[in-house]
């Protein structure tokens, strides 16, 4: 019987996971479909793909991100608060839910409506789990090669890095 294949760059690895934050308030639970990524292609973060990295299916690891390794510092300049006039017309508006705007540089940027007043609406453009410590809990369920039309669709995936490189 052979031995099942470590993971390794342009390997298409199945997982599941579990998600805590640093207060060990639990962030997702591993249960649903497990994810897939094509690993080496920065589908995930830096740091879990270089835990990951010589794991075999059945191995099961914990790895803690501080923010810098995952989606950040909050940044205060993206809470702000805004005139609700400034925000399109007949567009539904609830706290918790989403808001595009664009930031001073011209790209558009995600914010989630935290408050309502009657004149004035407030928005975050941070990830929700910007600035916390996160713990993964990975499981490996799979390793096997990716499919040349799988690593293209994970470069794109990302932003087009490395895409057309093979």
């Amino acid at each position: 019987m052979h031995e099942p294949r470590a993971v390794d760059s342009h390997k298409l690895v199945t997982l599941q996971y579990s998600l805590r934050n640093g207060d060990g308030v639990t962030i997702r639970e591993p249960h649903g479909a497990p994810i897939r990524y094509v690993h080496g292609v920065g589908q995930l973060f830096s740091k879990l793909e270089t835990a990951l990295a010589g794991h075999r299916p059945g191995d099961v690891l914990r790895v803690k991100l501080f923010p810098g390794d995952a989606f950040g510092e909050r940044d205060l300049d993206l809470v702000i608060d805004v005139p609700r006039d400034d925000l399109p017309a007949g567009e539904p508006i609830e706290v918790g839910g989403p808001v595009i705007g664009a930031a001073s540089d011209g790209t558009q940027v995600r914010f989630t409506v935290t408050a309502i007043e009657a004149d004035r609406i407030s928005l975050d453009g941070n990830h929700p789990l910007a600035g916390q410590t996160l713990v993964f809990e990975l499981e490996i369920q799979g390793v096997r090669d990716a499919t040349e039309a799988e690593i293209e669709a994970a470069r794109q995936q990302v932003g087009g890095a490395g895409a057309g490189s093979g």
